[in-house]
C-alpha cells in the first residue's frame, strides 16, 4: 500500500494518484526475481512549476533493500525508476533516484506519468503469509 503525502505549490497545484503494486504469489524456490510494475500519475493545473517525486524507505527499513512484512517475517524487495531496475526510487539521498516534471506555464493542465518498477529478490526463505509495506510518496515543489 502506498500512502500519499499532500503537496502544494505557489505557481502550480498538482495531484498525485498511485496504482498500487501487487506482487501476487511469490515462489521462494524460483531463481528469477518477481517483477511487477505500477504507475504514479501527477496532474498539475495553474501556473508554471517544477516538482520532484520521492518515495520513502518504507515502514520496515530503508532503501537497501526495502522490506515487506508479514507479522515478524520480512521479505526483501525494492522499487525502481527504470525498467532495468538499476535506479532505486527513493528521496535522492544515498544513491537513490527521484522523478521530476515541470509544468511550462499557465493554461492547460499538464499530466505526468511515472512507471514504478518493483522487484522481490529471488530465493528468499520466507514463511507463507500476506506481506505488505507502507510507503510515503511526496511531491516537492
Amino acid at each position: 500500500m502506498l500512502m500519499l503525502g499532500p503537496g502544494s505549490a505557489l505557481a502550480a497545484n498538482c495531484r498525485v494518484t498511485v496504482t498500487p503494486l501487487d506482487f501476487g504469489v511469490y515462489n521462494p524456490g524460483s531463481a528469477a526475481p518477481l517483477d511487477v510494475a505500477g504507475n504514479l500519475d501527477v496532474r498539475c493545473v495553474g501556473g508554471a512549476g517544477s516538482f520532484i517525486v520521492t518515495i520513502s524507505g518504507g515502514a520496515n527499513g530503508g532503501f537497501f533493500p526495502r522490506q515487506l512484512a508479514s507479522g515478524p517475517y520480512l521479505m526483501q524487495y525494492n522499487l525502481y525508476t527504470d525498467p532495468a531496475r538499476s535506479l532505486i526510487w527513493g528521496d535522492g539521498t544515498g544513491g537513490t533516484s527521484v522523478n521530476s516534471g515541470s509544468k511550462p506555464g499557465a493554461g492547460k493542465p499538464a499530466s505526468f506519468s511515472f512507471p514504478i518498477y518493483g522487484r522481490i529478490f529471488p530465493r528468499q526463505s520466507v514463511a507463507a503469509g500476506v506481506y505488505a509495506d507502507s510507503l510515503l510518496v511526496t511531491t516537492v515543489f
